[in-house]
């Protein structure tokens, strides 16, 4: 499922499709980003201080390293008729990365609610039961 988002980071916005991915387990709200996606918000290949390299082990099961930024953006998830609150995240740069993923506790944050992922149909939490949103 895929969900529009604006990732910001001060003055710097860019606005993508990015995969809501509950397999992707963290312990704070994270965002993947592919290097396009860092350049834009300035954290690539300059990196700020206090970015490290993070161990995370892929869904092939293989542990690749990539560049971690801790609590440097803000997300939120953009819709035509509303924009979530923004959420304070840690930045994930992965030079291989087709697309943007959203990790599970981003996804509590943002209160995203998925009803049916083959379909791509979701909502926020306050809409449950009223509403039903499409993947973007």
């Amino acid at each position: 499922m895929r969900l529009r988002v604006r990732v910001r980071r001060g003055n710097r916005a860019v606005e993508v499709t990015a995969i809501a991915n509950t397999g992707y387990a963290s312990r704070a709200p994270e965002v993947v980003v592919d290097r396009r996606v860092a350049e834009e918000l300035g954290i690539y290949p300059s990196l700020p201080p206090g970015s490290r390299v993070a161990r995370y082990r892929t869904a092939s099961g293989r542990v690749e390293e990539f560049i971690r930024v801790d609590d440097c953006a803000e997300v939120q998830v953009v819709e035509a008729d509303r924009a979530s609150d923004p959420v304070r995240v840690s930045v994930v740069i992965s030079p291989h990365a087709a697309a943007c993923l959203l990790s599970d506790k981003l996804l509590s944050a943002l209160r995203v609610v998925i009803l049916d992922p083959g379909e791509g149909l979701w909502c926020f939490r306050d809409e449950l039961g009223r509403a039903v949103r499409s993947s973007a």
